[in-house]
């Protein structure tokens, strides 16, 4: 069976155009206008704020399991 592993965690704020990634477990982010935060890291994606000002950037690689 395959599974997603996060490869970048990372969100758009639609509202200030900052770009936020979380690199490792408990790397809380918040934008400038602290609309949209991120955390997680590699380890869980986590989006906090409005849906309408998200854009995710996320990317997963596929990850063979035992």
């Amino acid at each position: 069976m395959m599974m997603k592993k996060i490869k970048r965690n990372a969100l758009q704020c639609r509202k200030c155009g900052d770009v936020i990634e979380s690199k490792f477990t408990r790397d809380f982010k918040y934008c400038s206008c602290r609309s949209i935060a991120v955390d997680g890291g590699l380890e869980y994606g986590r989006m906090i704020g409005d849906p309408e000002d998200i854009i995710e950037l996320y990317e997963f690689e596929e990850e063979k399991e035992d």
